[in-house]
């Protein structure tokens, strides 16, 4: 199925590596024009006929993170999809938390995504129309141990996509979010080897704890979940917005 991405600008941020990349990368194979923004602006292999461009953006940075749309739009013209892809924060229970944790939590992850968020649907306003996609994760319906700030963050978050999609709806401006499961990146092998360290186990027990609770019976791949992002922000979903959809083999039991 042609998505409708070609020559479209789309810029996705955290995408040097894991879930990020892999959307950057769908998106370029698609046709699209791909600002793929990262810390390292590590430069990613991209299938034709698209091209993706590795620019540097520290999500800490909160001019750099003010500065990625208008620069975008000044070299390509304009923005058609923003991508709001946040990194991962510390794992730990929440009495041992401290305000720092908080404070970091907030600068990784819900900071940049207003940041980004009103930047770019401003911009996509202005021109008639765009879509911004957040990522976030299933833990924002399914709290799982040791993840206080991620799912509280995110669903600030996800709070916030369902606002800002009721907002600017009648301004052409389409708002979704995608919640990942268990998807085999960098950052959730950090976390089964975490746990086994924790709990007197191995990497490959904390694995099969987590397959055995997805009745699909295994993890997504990255490129499972930039196949679900593209699909959404592309015109081939033009009559969907506010939507929240959950990527993770079955795994949350409760209803949407």
């Amino acid at each position: 199925m042609d998505l409708g991405l070609t020559d479209k600008v789309v810029a996705v941020t955290a995408a040097s590596r894991g879930i990020g990349a892999a959307v950057a990368r769908r998106f370029a194979a698609e046709g699209a024009t791909v600002v793929a923004a990262s810390r390292s602006a590590a430069p990613l292999e991209a299938p034709e006929p698209g091209r993706v461009l590795p620019v540097a953006l520290d999500l800490d940075d909160t001019a750099a993170v003010g500065r990625l749309v208008p620069e975008t739009v000044a070299a390509h013209g304009r923005l058609d999809v923003l991508v709001v892809n946040t990194p991962g924060p510390k794992l730990g229970p929440f009495l041992d938390s401290t305000d720092e944790d908080w404070l970091r939590g907030y600068d990784l992850l819900l900071r940049p995504a207003v940041q980004l968020a009103r930047a770019g649907a401003k911009q996509m306003a202005e021109q008639g129309g765009g879509c911004v996609v957040f990522l976030t994760s299933t833990w924002v319906r399914q709290p799982a141990p040791g993840g206080v700030l991620s799912s509280s963050f995110r669903s600030a978050i996800a709070a916030l996509a369902k606002q800002l999609a009721t907002e600017v709806a009648p301004l052409g401006v389409r708002v979704v979010q995608v919640q990942p499961g268990a998807t085999g990146t960098d950052r959730m092998r950090d976390i089964t080897v975490a746990k086994a360290a924790a709990g007197g186990t191995t990497a490959d027990d904390e694995v099969a704890k987590i397959v055995r609770d997805i009745p699909l019976g295994r993890w997504a791949s990255a490129d499972e979940i930039a196949d679900t992002v593209a699909f959404l922000a592309s015109p081939r979903s033009s009559f969907t917005t506010g939507a929240s959809l959950a990527v993770d083999g079955g795994a949350v039991r409760s209803l949407p």
